[in-house]
């Protein structure tokens, strides 16, 4: 079987396995990455929703909305398998150039580059095991002789699924060290790093807040809050009843509602303190007497004995889980970064180069008004109008990919327009091949050498940006693992040295090892080791 055949199957059998498994309730490692574009990976795991919810007639914008995760899901797997399929009906004559493989063995012989890239594949296999390795849910409950596997489910376990009284999610930590006092038999196993990446901690300090005039202040502070709070209902002061946003001392953005139970109901959205959409279906009104809190984590050093490896930050979200989240969305990203980037970026430089005239002028333009527009001013315009909570991974990407498209288009239309003039292009136009043939099968593999060199390089820009962004508070919302936070929030902490040492480790290393790989990919391709001049 030729390479884009086995590529093509591949394709083909991970769509089918990620549909598949969601379709059937299932969280597997990886394969939910497709359904978390829109949503933390534990709304995924908690979400109750199957695909024939889908078509339920009700189209509304606030069902599009909760469904969006579904729908992005299933519209990348068709994508995949469609390639895929494409790939194994047309991939059938496929041989490598002997250049291009002479290029691969050099590369093999450059050594710095060549362990970099087996380090970068370590990486992605590390963070392919996604919840194997990190997350608050067990692996594996043994409970009265019935073995449960939470971390690989969607449904939620209660704490009376494993004899406890409370209807909310068990803590898994917290029911091992029960099982292990009980000496019942029972047992709990749980990733190394039994931590979620965000929204998750296990020490809280609880600071009231004041009003004053109308406005929620830290107590003896002149400037309106900004930040996080919480409302606990006055007749259990454990069970909060409101998480909502604070900007300027007014309710702006999410607010999360809680039943009596403390477990999840609804949302609502507010805008500088008034109520813009709700869709909690009946308001706890004994919420509403208590006063606002501010809960305040402070930072940990490392522990082994709590699992807290790199230690915790001022939220106290484990950093070591952070840094892993954070791999992962640059991986993410980089996926499909690079396929939308490098595709459309191709396609028009190929098309730009070959046919040149008017398109190739229209286009010209249309790259030179783009290419002095600042990225950085668009995404924060973009943020500042629909809010940063309702910023998604997808949403940066799309904005990044429509600048970075352009250097790759750039390069390819000048490589293009060299080739298009060889013989073996007017030899293939004779022997009556179309088009789109001379330009992909005979152009573009001769072509495409110079941007083969420049993929490491993108990727490494491309995390940069974003760490740049989350740390300037411009990138995704708290419910994205980001280098980028941990970095700010480690600025804003330098007392504990911990958090700005592990992420800036982490970041040096990754850099390194993409530019290591970058560095001998470049001197592999270099064409004057492979041209003989006549």
């Amino acid at each position: 079987m030729t390479f884009p055949r086995k590529a093509g199957l591949i394709l083909v059998i991970v769509a089918a396995a990620a549909a598949w498994s969601h379709h059937h309730g299932l969280a597997l490692p990886s394969l939910r990455w497709f359904f978390s574009f829109t949503a933390t990976p534990d709304q995924i795991q908690a979400a109750e929703i199957k695909p024939w919810s889908l078509v339920s007639l009700d189209l509304s914008p606030r069902n599009l909305r909760e469904h969006q995760g579904e729908i992005v899901g299933y519209t990348f797997c068709s994508i995949m398998a469609i390639a895929g399929m494409m790939m194994l009906i047309g991939g059938g004559k496929f041989h490598w150039n002997p250049i291009t493989v002479r290029k691969f063995a050099r590369f093999r012989s450059i050594g710095r580059g060549w362990a970099a890239f087996r380090i970068l594949l370590l990486l992605l296999v590390l963070a392919m095991l996604d919840q194997v390795l990190v997350g608050k849910r067990a692996l594996a409950v043994s409970y009265e002789g019935e073995w449960h596997f939470p971390a690989f489910q969607q449904r939620m376990y209660s704490e009376k699924d494993f004899g406890g009284t409370a209807e909310q999610e068990a803590n898994y930590r917290d029911l091992r060290e029960r099982f292990i006092a009980e000496k019942s038999g029972n047992k709990v196993i749980l990733p190394p790093i039994p931590w979620d990446p965000t929204f998750d901690s296990d020490q809280v300090l609880k600071r009231p807040l004041v009003v004053i005039e109308g406005k929620i202040h830290r107590s003896g502070d002149r400037e309106p809050f900004d930040g996080q709070a919480v409302q606990f209902r006055p007749d259990n002061p454990e069970v909060q009843a409101y998480a909502a946003r604070f900007r300027k001392g007014l309710r702006d953005g999410i607010t999360s509602v809680y039943d009596e139970k403390g477990e999840f109901i609804g949302r609502q959205t507010w805008k500088a303190g008034e109520l813009v959409e709700s869709n909690v279906p009946g308001e706890p009104a004994a919420a509403v007497e208590t006063a606002w809190v501010e809960q305040l984590f402070p930072p940990v050093p490392p522990s082994w004995k709590e699992k807290h490896f790199l230690g915790t930050d001022s939220k106290g979200w484990d950093i070591a889980a952070q840094l892993y989240g954070g791999l992962q969305v640059i991986f993410k990203a980089s996926a499909f970064y690079l396929v939308l980037t490098y595709g459309i970026g191709i396609a028009l430089g190929c098309v730009m180069g070959y046919f040149g005239g008017w398109f190739d002028l229209v286009m010209q333009r249309l790259i030179e008004v783009l290419s002095n527009v600042p990225f950085l001013l668009v995404v924060m315009i973009i943020t500042a109008n629909i809010g940063r909570d309702n910023i998604m991974l997808a949403n940066i990407l799309l904005i990044y990919c429509l600048f970075s498209w352009i250097y790759v288009a750039t390069y390819l239309r000048t490589s293009t327009f060299r080739e298009k003039a060889r013989d073996y292009v007017a030899a293939a136009r004779v022997q009556g091949a179309g088009t789109t043939r001379v330009i992909f099968r005979h152009i573009l593999p001769n072509a495409i050498a110079t941007i083969v060199t420049l993929l490491p390089f993108s990727v490494a820009g491309l995390t940069s940006s974003l760490t740049a962004l989350d740390f300037l508070g411009f990138g995704l919302p708290d419910s994205y693992p980001s280098w980028g936070r941990v970095l700010d929030d480690g600025t804003q902490n330098l007392s504990s040295p911990w958090i700005v040492a592990s992420v800036f480790g982490v970041m040096v290393t990754v850099l390194l090892v993409i530019t290591f790989i970058g560095e001998a990919i470049r001197e592999a391709f270099d064409p004057k080791k492979f041209t003989t001049y006549q």
